[in-house]
């Protein structure tokens, strides 16, 4: 009987039997492999890389301009990696068996659906957004000749935050409604890239899609997180408002599909 101490006691009932378990499993994907620091130092040469060849490269430029090429680099970019990374969050588990294998122990979908969403949000808070948003911060504000308002700073990552949860919270909800990963990867990307074009067929969409959270659009001068950055007159807030609707909107069903899921 002395390996039952090595068990500990799980108390989770309903939606949440299994949480905490699943949610150690998941985050341990993040934080116990090499993955933290793969991505972290992929993005911060992409990102931080890009943006101290254009500060320094060249002619000197203003605020504006470096804050605004930042927002479309870090909010653009990382966004194919969070539909790369969450396109096999679920699909892959079905393909493999293993979502199977999990549902039949004492643990609720809910459970196994809201620990990746969590675990991956927050990897990619941290490895995608935070860090190489810190050493931005840095090139920014060196490079313009004046620190930047950090608080500031901060909350249009946090604008940024909501721009890839939007994606990942997407491509979660794709995992759980198909079988195989081609829609599930294909129609995030295909978001993210086209709509600029989406926008000339049907321009009332610049309020429902997430764009001009990073980048500016038609007469725009800059976008909601550029704006947030440098203190300037915000524009329309109701793709920021949309899309945190639509983030909660693409997890309830994600919730609702897969506890329809048969394994």
């Amino acid at each position: 009987m002395a390996g039952n101490s090595a068990f500990i006691m799980v108390e989770e009932r309903g939606w949440r039997g299994g949480l905490r378990n699943l949610l150690r499993v998941e985050s341990g994907k993040w934080w116990r492999s090499r993955m933290w620091w793969i991505q972290t130092l992929m993005w911060t040469l992409i990102i931080n890389g890009i943006l101290a060849g254009i500060l320094w490269g060249g002619d000197a430029i203003g605020a504006i301009d470096a804050v605004s090429l930042y927002t479309i680099f870090s909010g653009l970019f990382p966004a194919v990696a969070v539909v790369i990374i969450m396109q096999d969050a679920l699909v892959g588990e079905k393909e493999s068996g293993t979502a199977a294998w999990i549902m039949s122990k004492p643990v609720s979908r809910t459970a196994f659906v809201l620990a990746k969403w969590i675990a991956n949000s927050l990897g990619v808070l941290v490895t995608m957004l935070l860090i190489p948003g810190i050493v931005a911060y840095i090139q920014i504000s060196l490079a313009i000749g004046t620190w930047l308002d950090p608080l500031r700073f901060l909350g249009g990552i946090g604008v940024m935050y909501v721009h890839q949860l939007y994606y990942l919270s997407l491509t979660l909800m794709l995992g759980a409604f198909f079988a195989h990963r081609g829609p599930v990867i294909g129609i995030p990307l295909a978001l993210t890239f086209g709509q600029q074009m989406i926008f000339g067929l049907l321009p009332f969409l610049i309020q429902v899609l997430p764009w001009t959270l990073i980048a500016p659009i038609g007469d725009m001068n800059v976008s909601i997180t550029s704006a947030l950055i440098l203190d300037q007159p915000l524009p329309s807030l109701t793709p920021f408002y949309i899309s945190l609707v639509s983030i909660v909107v693409f997890t309830v069903l994600a919730f609702w599909r897969f506890e329809r899921e048969e394994f």
